[in-house]
């Protein structure tokens, strides 16, 4: 059946209109006219793939990923750029209509589309690494992933040519920004395989343990060096990491006392902490927090301090904080926490968010004690339907 593309789904599908039911087209572009294939009807709408394009839209180009049609890793890059930027403004613009009644305008920034990624997890089928399949728990097995760095991609290509996976589920792959390479694998690999990889990577982990090299795995962002450890979450993107950091700086005021909720590795708090008069940072991922503290250190930062445990504990007796920093997982805010930073009465909150729905939800609960000062959107992922967001919140 013929169909065109009139828009695109939250998550980067083209939507179109069959007999009045909506259909869903993954790696559809505005603007096409497709004949759809393996078409599936549910309650409310329906899915489909693409069988053949019968007009191609002026907003798609051309790709050369050979795992593109049917990867699960990409969603959008057969979309030019400038129209993947202004899909995701357009995008948080909408979420925050209609999820918090907020008409916002914010700015985007862009980044390198490609090989912009310093960390991968790869799956193994077949005795090879691999991606999930759009819409599938199958695997595709990959020589190499545009979005990553070039050494990983050599790291990947090695792995596959010389390494036996066969006892091995998955295999992550870090770089750092002087190059060092982390390879952690899950699952059993034999010690001559181990022997294989010394030469071109910094540190190789079997089930979270240290099997060869440095546990020291340092990243550097600008004036500042930070150890990441196996198990602690940092940001994908170097590149667009910094901007986001300079701007948290921006929006900051100076010289107050600054709590930093989920801080992780306490990257933030530490890249801000000369324009504060002293920071708390709070992690509750053990690993994450040993980090922050050895980073206090490397950095020889006097004005910080870190605890490990749950957000909402930790903070319930805080009432002396001129700005709080939030950078929380998906889901976003509890209940509870956003209940107590209702409570505390900061002068701002700059929330940083990966998750646009969960952003509007959280700053609809704070709106009857804050505004929306500013908003900047970070493109941390091109080619993906996801978009990072930094907000300041102002008391009223």
């Amino acid at each position: 059946m013929e169909v065109k593309i009139e828009r695109l789904s939250d998550t980067g599908e083209g939507i179109g209109i069959i007999n009045n039911k909506v259909i869903f087209i993954p790696k559809s572009v505005i603007g096409d006219v497709v004949l759809v294939k393996d078409i599936k009807e549910y309650k409310k709408y329906l899915t489909g793939n693409i069988d053949k394009i019968i007009t191609k839209s002026n907003d798609r180009c051309s790709i050369d990923c050979p795992y593109f049609s049917y990867c699960g890793g990409c969603q959008i890059m057969n979309i030019s750029y400038d129209k993947q930027l202004l899909y995701k403004k357009n995008k948080v613009i909408n979420m925050f209509k209609k999820y918090a009644d907020i008409e916002i305008n914010p700015e985007i920034i862009g980044t390198s589309i490609f090989n912009y990624r310093n960390k991968i997890i790869l799956e193994v089928s077949n005795g090879k690494l691999g991606l999930y399949e759009y819409r599938s728990h199958n695997i595709i097995n990959i020589s190499e992933c545009l979005l990553v760095n070039d050494n990983i991609n050599d790291i990947i290509r090695l792995i596959n040519e010389k390494i036996d996976l066969s006892f091995v589920k998955k295999v992550m792959i870090k770089i750092s920004t002087e190059d060092l390479v982390m390879v952690s694998f899950y699952g059993e690999i034999k010690n001559e395989d181990i022997e294989l990889l010394k030469d071109s990577v910094s540190s190789i982990y079997v089930n979270d343990e240290l099997i060869y090299g440095d546990k020291d795995f340092i990243v550097k962002l600008n004036s500042y060096s930070f150890y990441v450890s196996n198990n602690s979450f940092f940001q994908v993107n170097y590149e667009q990491m910094i901007r986001l950091y300079d701007k948290v700086y921006e929006y900051l005021p100076s010289n107050g006392n600054v709590m930093d909720l989920y801080c992780g590795t306490g990257s933030i708090g530490i890249y801000v902490s000369d324009k504060c008069k002293s920071v708390l940072g709070v992690e509750i991922n053990k690993d994450a927090y040993e980090d922050a503290v050895r980073n206090k250190e490397l950095n020889k930062i006097n004005n910080i301090e870190f605890k490990c445990g749950d957000v909402e504990d930790i903070i319930k007796d805080s009432d002396s904080f001129d700005s709080i920093i939030v950078d929380p997982p998906r889901a976003g805010l509890s209940v509870k926490t956003r209940d107590i930073l209702l409570n505390i009465g900061s002068k701002n909150i700059i929330y940083v968010s990966c998750d646009p729905m969960t952003l509007a939800r959280d700053v609809k609960y704070l709106s009857d004690k804050y505004y929306v000062k500013d908003i900047t959107l970070f493109d941390m992922f091109p080619n993906t339907y996801h978009i990072e967001s930094l907000m300041v919140l102002e008391r009223k």
